[in-house]
């Protein structure tokens, strides 16, 4: 089976043509995510007819970074990206423009079907993610199936836990030192800006971690405090994971993880610390692929759905 995957970023577009589990050929295009879905659907059509030409496509899936329903095939709430995202109807807008019958899914859900059928979880049925790229993206696999919830939003919104009272206000949610706005891409500048410690690092115009790293690994004070502070409330909020869905495995995911073994290890060793689990320790995995876990997810999905109609 082919289909086209489309993972709608925040600041870019992932496509991909799949085939039984494989991608044949991808694209990327600026998401612009602010100025709204409906701008953004020429340059989506561009691309996918050209692959519908050159491939024998049967269905197309959508990522959303925020709140849908699979089930309705309906975008439920944005977070600031795609603010016009209830008025487009992208089911109507694939078969007229496409001809194609089309599924959606939260971006962290479908990068969890991806990695439970072809990347680090395939063959287990308990499994929790974790992505850090932007903020922080959660999904939860029980008895082998997707945890969605009555409205859709378990298991996605740990990164929303609130870990710290009084905290930063969030740019995702309404909430306040939940665990992305402690800790997070988007929050790291805040971070620097409001440490009283004094370093070359306030200087830089833009912060993220691969900039954290290189102060890091010259040993600046105030890099080596923010690289701690981080991995301490993402192992905190991976131990939100572990309590409240008790799992065998926890697959690791996002950009942030460029930053190599120092930081997964770090990350790793205070779960270990801290996590009550009498049975034993739970198992840690890089995502295989994260740049394809996504793709390959909503894949998954559209072959799901295919053998459910027959």
């Amino acid at each position: 089976m082919n289909t086209i995957s489309i993972d709608l970023g925040g600041s870019r577009v992932k496509m991909g043509v799949v085939s039984d589990g494989k991608i044949v050929t991808s694209a990327m295009i600026e998401s612009n995510s602010q100025a709204g879905l409906q701008p953004l659907l020429p340059k989506l059509e561009e691309v996918c007819k050209d692959w519908i030409k050159e491939y024998f496509i049967e269905a197309a899936g959508f990522a959303f970074p925020s709140l849908v329903d699979a089930k309705n095939k309906k975008i439920l709430g944005h977070n600031g990206k795609y603010p016009d995202c209830a008025e487009v109807d992208l089911k109507s807008w694939t078969r007229e423009k496409l001809g194609l019958s089309m599924v959606i899914e939260n971006d962290a859900n479908a990068a969890a079907l991806g990695e439970g059928k072809y990347g680090s979880a395939a063959g287990c049925e308990n499994f929790v993610l974790m992505i850090l790229g932007t903020g922080i993206g959660t999904a939860a696999v029980m008895d082998g199936k997707l945890i969605r919830g009555k409205h859709s939003q378990a298991g996605v919104l740990l990164g929303h836990t609130p870990l710290k009272v009084n905290g930063r206000p969030c740019a995702g949610c309404p909430g306040i030192g939940c665990a992305e706005a402690q800790a997070s891409t988007w929050a790291l500048k805040h971070m620097v800006e409001e440490s009283p410690k004094q370093s070359p690092l306030k200087k830089e115009k833009q912060i993220d971690f691969q900039v954290l790293q290189r102060y890091w690994e010259q040993n600046d004070p105030l890099a080596i405090e923010l690289f701690e502070e981080c991995c301490a409330y993402w192992a905190n909020c991976l131990i939100t994971l572990v309590y409240a869905y008790d799992p065998e495995l926890i697959v690791l995911s996002g950009g942030v993880l460029g930053w190599g073994p120092a930081l997964t290890e770090r990350m790793i060793g205070i779960v270990k610390e801290r996590v009550w689990t009498p049975w034993g320790e739970p198992a840690f995995r890089l995502a295989a692929d994260p740049e394809a876990s996504v793709l390959l997810g909503l894949h998954a999905l559209c072959e799901n759905e295919m053998k459910e109609s027959l």
